[in-house]
């Protein structure tokens, strides 16, 4: 499958000389590419520790453990989406197709399509508004972060970041609908 919304070897050089351009630029944002994911889910462990609590609290009352058992839910059936996607579908990563170096190494082949840590990202950040607006901002703003830095690093082509935070919101939405 090709990109829909190419970019060439001239774009993803342009970002990776940017990000490159000072060995102290280049660490920082590696780091920053690799340290997102295990915030996300230590900010996610947090969050059904503290539903978990709400729950306990309430005597197991019905809606929070309906909140818990969203929370748990929809992010498993995103992740299992996303995932059987990426499979199907099987598309190249950048670094696969251009002459380019990524950001980070990767030695992953294939399975770009949709980007799985945009799309958790997403799910997180939504499924974080049920505890609180100011985590949900944050999250939101690390959410788009992580998808920007995916790209930005040459490891997803731009609508497999776009596919991502579409996946993940939708199992956000619909967690805070059903749940």
């Amino acid at each position: 499958m090709k990109p829909w919304i190419p970019m060439n070897e001239k774009q993803y050089n342009r970002l990776l000389t940017f990000l490159r351009k000072t060995p102290r630029r280049e660490k920082l944002s590696a780091a920053f590419v690799r340290i997102l994911p295990p915030v996300f889910f230590a900010v996610y462990g947090i969050e059904l520790l503290l539903l978990a609590a709400s729950a306990v609290q309430n005597h197991f009352s019905l809606s929070p453990c309906l909140n818990l058992v969203g929370a748990v839910l929809s992010p498993a059936l995103c992740l299992f989406s996303s995932s059987a996607l990426r499979t199907l579908i099987n598309r190249e990563r950048p670094y696969e197709t251009l002459p380019i170096t990524p950001l980070i190494h990767k030695d992953t082949h294939g399975r770009s399509f949709p980007s799985n840590h945009t799309a958790s990202a997403f799910v997180l950040a939504i499924t974080a508004l049920s505890l609180s607006p100011a985590l949900f901002a944050v999250m939101l703003i690390l959410a788009f972060l992580t998808g920007l830095s995916r790209l930005a690093a040459g490891l997803h082509w731009p609508e497999d970041i776009l596919a991502g935070a579409l996946l993940g919101s939708f199992f956000g939405v619909l967690e805070m609908l059903l749940f």
